[in-house]
């Protein structure tokens, strides 16, 4: 990020600061990849929300996982649930998208998914996080 784009999120954040509490206390994980939050955000009160805001650096795996087990996949399979928030290798605390293809593959449940196109993109990706 350029230091004129810092300047101008800088001007935009005091010029609507109300706005942009607003937007920040949606109650949402905002991600902040190799950007400079913390300056543009830390004086504005989030005291009476549910938001957290994550910094994030190139240490992606490093990132806490959610405890999501096949277990509770399978219950929550059992009890109705047809959709669920995945995303490779599990980043930003999603479900592992290759967990849940695996648990559907074992329960002999048809995802639409052509598994040889998400093993290709599944090795695209890890590329990309690794580089």
């Amino acid at each position: 990020m350029t230091n004129s784009n810092i300047q101008l999120i800088e001007c935009v954040t005091i010029a609507n600061e109300d706005y942009l509490q607003f937007l920040f206390s949606v109650g949402f994980y905002g991600l902040a990849l190799k950007a400079k939050l913390h300056p543009l955000v830390s004086h504005l009160d989030f005291s009476n929300t549910q938001t957290k805001i994550l910094f994030l650096d190139d240490e992606l795996p490093a990132i806490a996982k959610q405890g999501i087990t096949i277990s509770s996949l399978a219950t929550a399979y059992q009890a109705g649930a047809t959709r669920f928030y995945s995303a490779i290798k599990g980043y930003g605390g999603y479900l592992p998208t290759e967990k849940l293809l695996t648990f559907f593959q074992a329960q002999h449940l048809s995802t639409g998914i052509n598994l040889l196109a998400f093993e290709s993109a599944y090795n695209e990706a890890l590329k990309q996080i690794n580089n």
